[in-house]
């Protein structure tokens, strides 16, 4: 094993973490508290949340850069 998560895990944290954030508010809490409960399954589960929290951060990030190129 690489150390790598699995992408299909980093998918599935990507969808937990993306509904959490951007859902209605009741939606975003369930959301959470599911993301936390898969997280907390195995160590590859928790692998694979840190690496798609990382790639949501960064899209984020990039996100806002191009908002201020468009400004």
């Amino acid at each position: 094993m690489s150390g790598i998560p699995d992408e299909k895990l980093i998918e599935r944290a990507l969808a937990l973490i993306v509904e959490s954030e951007s859902a209605a508010p009741d939606a975003a809490v369930a959301a959470r508290l599911a993301l936390a409960r898969w997280r907390a399954r195995s160590g590859a589960h928790a692998a694979a949340a840190q690496e798609a929290r990382r790639r949501w951060d960064a899209i984020g990030g990039m996100a806002a850069e191009l908002r201020k190129l468009g400004k």
